[in-house]
């Protein structure tokens, strides 16, 4: 605020927003090293809260969304979940919660953004980093088992990495991996899980080109069995060569399953399909 500027509500903000970057600065030094490639810093700032949907609220009232992964959430569940899976799922939602709140109120965090920097409500989407201790927020999530790997286009930024620490993490059953509601499915068991994000895992039977999409199928009838379907392979980062030549493959796929002659995924990223997969 400059002299004589009259204390409201918006300079009050400006003022912490000063403050967090100071302590910010003071505490991070000289340390710029962004925690994946692909990442552009943005301003550092202190957390003032963390919200039952896991978005960090600093002290200069950004809203700060978690990139790349997924905490556990209501919606894990179809709307037929049973009381058990229901409690389960709250369980794991307030574990992670619990585990952000205590190594991010109060401390100082650096921001790295990836191309797509803001999501649809005005949230800054950045991988975080916290000092000292902690370090790369993402990775301890994914690597205690407190979250699943979320990419989006544009939003990918250190997925090879995290895809590794949730590997690592699954074999080791950590965390939510230790519960079934958690397990990447088989290409068969996908219909319940219709409206609910999912990892799905089998051997491609057939890949087609039609009109432009590439349709990869996981059993013999297509109009029931699940696919997964890149509408613009190109604008994914995905080759159509590459893709036809998925077939007898096995792979993994994550992503929002929907009902279109089947369950279904649509692949907008390269980062949401594995061709490699490590089993666990």
């Amino acid at each position: 605020m400059t002299p004589g500027q009259p204390w409201t509500r918006r300079g009050a903000l400006v003022a912490l927003a000063g403050v967090s970057a100071v302590c910010a600065r003071a505490a991070w030094g000289s340390d710029d090293v962004a925690p994946a490639a692909g990442l552009s810093p943005a301003a550092d700032g202190v957390v003032r809260a963390v919200g039952d949907d896991g978005v960090l609220v600093l002290e200069d009232a950004r809203r700060v969304r978690l990139a790349a992964l997924r905490l556990p959430h209501a919606t894990d569940l179809p709307p037929d979940a049973s009381a058990d899976e229901r409690t389960r799922v709250a369980a794991w939602a307030g574990a992670a919660r619990d585990r952000l709140r205590a190594v991010c109120v109060g401390r100082p965090v650096r921001l790295w953004t990836p191309r797509v920097a803001r999501d649809r409500y005005g949230r800054v989407v950045a991988q975080v980093v916290l000092s000292p201790g902690v370090g790369w927020l993402q990775a301890d999530l994914i690597g205690r088992g407190l979250a699943r790997v979320a990419t989006m286009p544009g939003a990918a930024a250190g997925a090879d990495r995290l895809l590794r620490l949730e590997a690592r993490a699954r074999i080791a059953r950590r965390g939510l991996w230790d519960d079934p509601l958690y397990a990447p499915r088989a290409p068969t068991e996908t219909w319940p899980w219709i409206g609910t994000f999912q990892i799905v895992r089998g051997t491609v039977r057939d890949a087609a080109r039609v009109r432009g999409r590439v349709y990869l199928n996981f059993g013999p009838d297509w109009r029931r069995d699940f696919t997964v379907m890149v509408e613009r392979p190109r604008d994914a980062g995905l080759a159509v060569a590459d893709l036809l030549d998925l077939k007898h493959q096995f792979i993994q796929v994550r992503g929002w399953l929907f009902p279109t002659n089947g369950p279904m995924i649509a692949l907008d990223h390269s980062e949401a399909l594995e061709a490699h997969v490590i089993l666990g």
